[in-house]
């Protein structure tokens, strides 16, 4: 069981939760747990699952009775160090995906330049023709804007990722990499709860090329694009 509890006293409440003994008045305890729901390592909590957490301290404060009391403060605990065993397999989780993201990104690389090359050589000789097809050449024209577009993209995103070393950048992230813990982190929270935890990785990898691709999109200059392994065209 993770709480082993004793009653001291009507006035005086004593249990003990994993490795942590709680005892002294209500009062005490409250501070206690109200400490520990505002530590640093609980700090960046979604707001959904705070709220959560905030219902469940709320009871518990409000709860009369001694036995009662005691009950409704292991459920907060519950939820609490639920949350923390959550947070780190959701950073193990990011990080394995991060690392997926980083090992492709090369080959991936290779693949957009060479779909952006071929998208040119088609529309410049339809440019050098005598070209009639009015809707075949804007398609080519679309088509190389879009493989421009997803290979300049792909590069703002490669720079980024080369920089991440190890799992620190999911421990202590970026902007970019927080912003992507935080908008992802209730949808990984229901997987785990529903313990669907080998979905969590491959998950994370398809969300986290989509966010970084969006992010992207306002940072690319058109006007500035490097080819690195075709040099003629």
């Amino acid at each position: 069981m993770n709480a082993q509890i004793e009653d001291i006293s009507p006035n005086r409440y004593r249990f003990k939760y994993r490795s942590t003994v709680y005892k002294g008045s209500k009062l005490q305890i409250n501070n206690q747990l109200r400490s520990l729901k505002t530590s640093s390592k609980f700090t960046g909590i979604p707001e959904e699952i705070q709220e959560e957490l905030n219902t469940l301290f709320m009871a518990t404060k409000k709860q009369a009775i001694p036995k009662y009391y005691k009950k409704q403060a292991i459920l907060f605990l519950d939820a609490i160090y639920n949350y923390e065993d959550f947070a780190n397999v959701y950073e193990n989780a990011l990080h394995q995906a991060v690392r997926k993201v980083k090992k492709d990104i090369h080959v991936v690389d290779f693949k957009f330049e060479r779909q952006f090359t071929k998208a040119k050589v088609a529309l410049d000789r339809a440019q050098k023709d005598d070209f009639s097809d009015l809707e075949k050449f804007d398609r080519l024209k679309k088509d190389l804007q879009d493989s421009q577009t997803k290979l300049l993209c792909h590069r703002w995103m490669k720079k980024r990722f080369e920089n991440y070393k190890n799992i620190d950048i999911v421990k202590n992230p970026d902007h970019l990499m927080m912003a992507f813990k935080r908008s992802e982190a209730i949808s990984v929270y229901r997987m785990y709860n529903k313990h669907h935890i080998e979905k969590i990785t491959p998950y994370l990898e398809n969300q986290i090329i989509d966010f970084y691709y969006k992010k992207s999109l306002p940072e690319i200059n058109p006007e500035i694009l490097d080819l690195q392994y075709i040099t003629k065209i």
